[in-house]
This record gives C-alpha cells, sequence and structure tokens, in this order.
C-alpha cells in the first residue's frame, strides 16, 4: 500500500528524467561543449553546424519510425533507447574523427526520438494530478540545466573527451531512475478514449504526409466534414511546426557560440545554463496561462516572446542581453511543444505526438543545414533567419488551433 500511495507523486518524476537523458543530454549537451571542441579541434563553424544536423536526421528517424507504425513505443524499445543515449554519450569522446562524430551523433539523435515520444505519448495516461505533465515535460529544462552545469563547472579543468565521459556517467544515473517509467510491454491496437470521439478515423498507420489526403479504403472518412477539416487543421499545424522546428534549432545550437566572445569559452556555458532554468519553469507556467487565457492567446505570447528572443540575441553584444536572450528561449520553446502536441491529441488524431514529431524534426535537420551552406560565418544573420522562421510558425500555428476548433 505504502508503494502504491508513492508510486502517483513519483512518476512524473521518472519521465522527467527520461526527457533529461533524451533531450538535456542526449540531443542538448553537444550546445553547450561546442564551443570547446571547435577551440580544441580547430573547427570552422561548418563541421559542427553539420553533425548537429546529423543528429536531427536521427532524431526524425526516431520518430518517423513510431509515426508510420514500424516501431511500437514499448518499454523494450523506450529501455533500449535509454542505455543507447547514454553510451552515444560516452562514444563521442574515443575520436574527434568527423565520420565517427557524424554516425555517433545520428544514433543518439534515433535513440532520443524515441525516448521522447515514449514518454510524451504516455504522459496523460501517467497523470494523476493537472500539474503532473508540467513536471514530466519540465525535464528537458532539468537536462539542460544539468548539462549547462557540467561544462560550467568543468569546463575549465576538463578538456571536451572528459566533459562527454562526465555527462555519460550522469546519463546513466538518470537513466536508471527513469528505467521504471510507467509503459506497456506491448502497444495495444485499440483506439484511445480521444480518437475515440471521432469513429471517422481509427487508422494509425497513416504518416504526417497522409494527413492531407482522404483514406479512400474508409469512405466515412472521406465523406465526413468533422474528419475532412481536422486533416486540414493537422496539416497546417504541421506545417507551422515544422518552422518552428527551423528556426528553434537555430537559437538551441548556436546560441552558446554567439555568447562566445562576450562570455569566454567556458563561461559562455552560462546562457545555456540560463536557458536549462527557464526551461524547467516552462511547462507548469504555460499550462496555468493556457489555463487562464487560453490556448490561442497563451501560443501568440509564447510565440511573440520567442521572436523577440530570436532577434535580441542578434543584438547580444552585452551579457544582459544575452542572457535575457537565453532565458526567453528557453521558456518559450518547450512551452510552444507542450501546447502544440496538445492541440493534436485534442484533435483526435492518432500518434499525434510522434506526427508532429516528425514535422519538427525536418524542421531541425532544414536549419542547421542552411547555417552550414550559406550562414555558418555569419552567426548573428542566421537568428535572423531564426526570427522569420519562428514568426511563419507562429501564423501557421495559430491558424491550424482555430480551424481544428481546439482550445479557443
Amino acid at each position: 500500500m505504502p508503494d502504491s500511495v508513492a508510486r502517483p507523486s513519483f512518476t512524473p518524476v521518472r519521465g522527467a528524467l527520461g526527457l533529461s537523458v533524451a533531450m538535456g543530454m542526449g540531443r542538448f549537451f553537444y550546445t553547450p561543449a561546442l564551443p570547446l571542441m571547435v577551440a580544441a579541434l580547430h573547427w570552422s563553424s561548418a563541421p559542427g553546424a553539420w553533425i548537429a544536423t546529423l543528429n536531427y536526421v536521427g532524431y526524425f528517424i526516431g520518430t518517423l519510425v513510431i509515426a508510420q507504425g514500424w516501431v511500437e513505443p514499448n518499454r523494450f524499445v523506450y529501455r533500449l533507447s535509454l542505455i543507447v543515449s547514454t553510451v552515444g554519450l560516452a562514444a563521442v569522446a574515443l575520436t574527434p574523427n568527423l565520420i565517427w562524430q557524424g554516425g555517433i551523433r545520428t544514433i543518439a539523435g534515433i535513440a532520443s526520438g524515441l525516448i521522447f515520444v515514449c514518454v510524451t505519448q504516455r504522459i496523460p495516461a501517467n497523470s494523476r494530478r493537472p500539474r503532473d505533465g508540467g513536471i514530466s515535460y519540465g525535464g528537458v529544462g532539468f537536462g539542460i540545466l544539468v548539462s549547462g552545469a557540467m561544462v560550467l563547472a568543468a569546463g575549465s579543468v576538463a578538456d571536451w573527451r572528459q566533459l562527454w565521459l562526465i555527462c555519460a556517467a550522469v546519463s546513466a544515473i538518470f537513466s536508471i531512475i527513469a528505467w521504471t517509467w510507467p509503459i506497456p510491454a506491448r502497444i495495444p491496437q485499440t483506439t484511445t478514449p480521444t480518437e475515440a470521439a471521432d469513429p471517422a478515423e481509427i487508422t494509425t498507420d497513416r504518416s504526417p504526409a497522409d494527413i492531407t489526403r482522404p483514406n479512400t479504403d474508409d469512405p466515412a472518412e472521406a465523406v465526413t466534414p468533422f474528419a475532412a477539416n481536422r486533416r486540414r487543421a493537422m496539416a497546417i499545424l504541421s506545417t507551422g511546426y515544422f518552422f518552428q522546428g527551423g528556426g528553434y534549432i537555430i537559437i538551441g545550437t548556436y546560441l552558446v557560440v554567439l555568447a562566445g566572445p562576450v562570455f569566454g569559452t567556458t563561461a559562455a556555458a552560462s546562457t545555456w545554463l540560463i536557458a536549462g532554468i527557464a526551461t524547467a519553469a516552462s511547462p507548469l507556467t504555460w499550462s496555468a496561462v493556457a489555463a487562464r487565457i487560453g490556448t490561442v492567446k497563451a501560443l501568440t505570447v509564447c510565440y511573440c516572446l520567442q521572436v523577440f528572443g530570436a532577434l535580441l540575441a542578434v543584438f547580444g553584444s552585452s551579457p544582459v542581453v544575452l542572457i535575457i536572450a537565453a532565458a526567453l528561449f528557453g521558456f518559450t520553446f518547450i512551452g510552444v511543444v507542450m501546447m502544440t502536441i496538445g492541440v493534436g491529441t485534442q484533435m483526435g488524431v492518432a500518434n499525434a505526438s510522434a506526427k508532429l514529431t516528425s514535422w519538427y524534426s525536418i524542421g531541425q535537420i532544414v536549419g542547421p543545414a542552411i547555417v552550414a551552406a550559406a550562414l555558418s560565418e555569419h552567426i548573428a544573420a542566421a537568428f535572423v533567419a531564426s526570427a522569420i522562421a519562428l514568426a511563419i510558425a507562429m501564423v501557421l500555428t495559430l491558424v491550424g488551433v482555430l480551424t481544428g476548433n481546439v482550445g479557443r
């Protein structure tokens, strides 16, 4: 009895640490570590950008295989991905060879995508209190906070290899705690209560692109206005999420690089630390804001702050400005993620988290690729491009929400 009473309160923490492993360390430790690697290995901006892009390709693959129904987001996949993500962190330290680095970061991206979907798709089922979902999503920020703190604390005494090994050790500890996140050994092939709200669409294996096309095997769906409207809304929402992924990841990848000349190579990680603190506080805050003023207004405010933060970073010639930009980045990006996935879920779209995240991942691939190809020597211009992409994302996301008539 004591265990059953205690379990609900600790379950969100398990989910939070799972997301910390996947995102804060498995994906984003690269951000504060990159300036140290660039200095030690004499890289230009391009190699770091291409390696980051390969990591995002892996993340896209991880989300796509679930969205397409090729892999179940079950217990085995979740736990194997925790192991792969942790081992991948340690493997970065083996050699600076660019082919090795790119390959390892691709595999790490796949593991991160799988963990993210395995956790986020189970958050509603594993939440016993209104704030539980916010606690679980807060793990992304906590992981970013930890990754920044590691570089800030040890960057002056440890080389880049040792930093990756330290991160792998912390990831292993977090994985042990996150190991028992409640997730089925097999995913039952049944509709969820949300999906059941519209019997015209029960297909669970359609890709994000399929949302825009009628299902000719289901005549009811083809002629149901609700289903047609939902497909249209999801297509608009997914396109907006694509631009969000491309815009936010430019900030997430290059914020510390931009701060390097202002703070110094090691101290630049302090901006990432600020971003982590803001990200950790973000989910619970935006949950409360959306509940009070509605999803449309909350998303509008969140996006406006995100665009402002990207533009502010362009003028980041002082530590104070960069710290504010970092705080705005951390405070907004997970808020957009949480609210957008929530909208997709309310629409009754099967595997909404995986499908939306697939589009998000494509944006994350395109963003750093554009920087690597055209803007690697003009990081400030990259942040302007980020602001434009985020503004487009805001318009499309709000149109998608309104079209789907969700959470006004």
